[in-house]
């Protein structure tokens, strides 16, 4: 059985947040991202959690656990169908968009491209202080401040 597009609308995404929230914060934990799909088996439902310190795993199965229980034992049918849930972190390969996301991020190294003004330009550094209109990194022992509107992508680097 598939459902039906209309059943992932912003309504119920609100309703999942809703239910989600006090969970995840219970551990420490902020809900970053909710997404509804299909899959071969059925509907799956994403909640994506985070924190500056991050999700340890154990975290991750509790709020699974506690959101289950939530739902099923929820007098009101707070999701209309049956489904899978993941609940996961963001995963250090996502890019930066928010202000929490390069809070999160301080102490990190970044590869950071931003608007130039004849072209773009690629900047690798430690990410020092995130602010609310701003990002300071470390570049080649400079330090170097840039807004988020002249932030094109950001991702963190990944060492091996």
């Amino acid at each position: 059985m598939f459902i039906k597009k209309e059943w992932f609308t912003e309504e119920l995404i609100k309703k999942i947040e809703i239910a989600a929230k006090p969970i995840a914060e219970k551990y420490g934990q902020e809900i970053v991202d909710i997404a509804v799909s299909s899959n071969y088996r059925g509907q799956v439902i994403k909640i994506t959690v985070g924190s500056k310190k991050g999700p340890a795993v154990s975290d991750l199965a509790s709020i699974t656990k506690e959101f289950n229980k939530f739902i099923e034992s929820s007098k009101e049918k707070i999701i209309p169908f049956e489904f899978e849930l993941e609940v996961s972190s963001p995963g250090i390969d996502r890019e930066l968009r928010t202000f929490r996301d390069f809070y999160w991020n301080e102490g990190r190294t970044l590869k950071v491209l931003i608007k130039g003004t004849e072209k773009n330009i690629n900047l690798e550094g430690m990410l020092i202080k995130a602010m609310e209109d701003k990002i300071i990194m470390l570049v080649k022992e400079c330090e170097t401040e840039i807004k988020y509107q002249e932030i094109i992508k950001a991702k963190i680097k990944i060492k091996f």
